[in-house]
């Protein structure tokens, strides 16, 4: 059985072509966009396209032989009868367009980050799909890339003991913009959900109380401390690179430059020091996209989980998100995560712009 497929938004992750980007993706990247990665797997059929913009809309149909075109949603929705939606649109109407979908029979959905604006926006997303008996796949992709996997797996055969301490070098990026795949990325390699504290400050374009519940930007993250109750803690700092560290018992692993290679620091001769180093590189040339997306309609067809991701991982990840803020607006006060407010909004805009 193929799965009938349609992408809305057509936007840089949703259909614009990797080649846009040739020689400055690391393995593991290409293809990015929600149509390249559609169109390579054989249980997916690309079968439409939506967007507000009907000339992108035609040009993409054109490049990807697509000949079913929509500018609204709900329309293609009831024609077409998808069974599963790719959605790479602002945040602000992500929930709308997963309701509706959900109401109408699509089964499957994948879905850029964030997923929603508050702890209450994405559990009332999440718990539809689940009493749906839907699917949910989340573009935090780099959890399904190989050389993350390889990283993970590593961390978890005890080889050089226990994960400590991780650490995220994204830049001086936005909270929704950037972090979403920061956030997810600890969940990832801390093996849990269960966080204890969350300790941020960020830098805001305007004046906000530690009471207020809508804040109508996208905050730059100048840093954040999350501990997790399994002892874990984890750094979002402003470090250029796109590198991810992990302080385990006797290693240092860091994966290099968004994917480009793993260095493994250990003891050596010298003790007390990590300076032995072994460098790996990354060999398949299946991308996350491509991997979260056969993932996502492997759990359709057969009515398995979503193995890249579970829902609970969504929303640990959105959940620390919302601490962030929460203890950015406190000064940096440690907040505990279960005294994070569920209806603090974040809209995520910049300038004239929504993540």
């Amino acid at each position: 059985m193929t799965l009938k497929t349609a992408i809305i938004g057509l936007g840089r992750m949703g259909a614009e072509p990797t080649s846009r980007l040739a020689g400055l993706l690391p393995i593991g990247w290409d293809p990015i966009s929600h149509a390249e990665s559609i169109k390579s797997i054989n249980d997916l059929e690309l079968t439409a396209l939506c967007d507000v913009d009907l000339k992108k809309t035609e040009r993409f149909s054109a490049m990807y032989n697509v000949p079913k075109i929509y500018t609204d949603y709900k329309v293609l929705i009831n024609e077409v009868k998808p069974d599963i939606i790719s959605i790479a649109t602002r945040t602000n109407v992500k929930s709308e367009i997963i309701n509706y979908a959900i109401d109408n029979g699509v089964k499957g959905v994948y879905v850029e980050k964030p997923l929603g604006r508050s702890i209450t926006e994405c559990e009332q997303i999440l718990n539809k799909i689940n009493n749906a008996n839907a699917k949910i796949a989340y573009g935090a992709q780099r959890r399904a890339m190989p050389i993350y996997q390889e990283v993970k797996n590593i961390c978890n055969s005890g080889e050089y003991g226990i994960v400590k301490h991780i650490i995220i070098e994204f830049g001086k990026s936005r909270l929704f913009w950037t972090h979403p795949h920061s956030t997810d990325l600890i969940v990832f390699f801390s093996n849990s959900t269960d966080v204890d504290y969350i300790s941020a400050i960020c830098a805001f374009d305007d004046n906000y109380s530690k009471d207020s519940l809508i804040i109508d930007e996208d905050p730059l993250v100048e840093c954040a401390f999350i501990k997790f109750k399994n002892g874990v803690s984890a750094n979002i700092t402003q470090n250029e690179g796109s590198n991810i560290r992990i302080q385990l018992t006797n290693a240092i692993i860091t994966i290099n430059g968004d994917g480009y290679s793993i260095d493994i620091n250990t003891e050596g001769e010298n003790k007390g020091c990590f300076h032995k180093l072994e460098r790996r590189y990354p060999k398949s040339n299946k991308s996350g996209t491509q991997i979260m997306f056969a993932d996502l309609a492997a759990a359709v067809l057969n009515s398995a989980n979503v193995e890249s991701v579970s829902p609970e991982e969504i929303l640990c990840g959105s959940r620390i998100l919302s601490g962030i803020v929460e203890s950015a607006l406190k000064n940096g006060e440690k907040v505990n995560f279960k005294d994070i407010r569920n209806d603090l909004i974040i809209t995520g805009r910049l300038g004239n712009l929504y993540a």
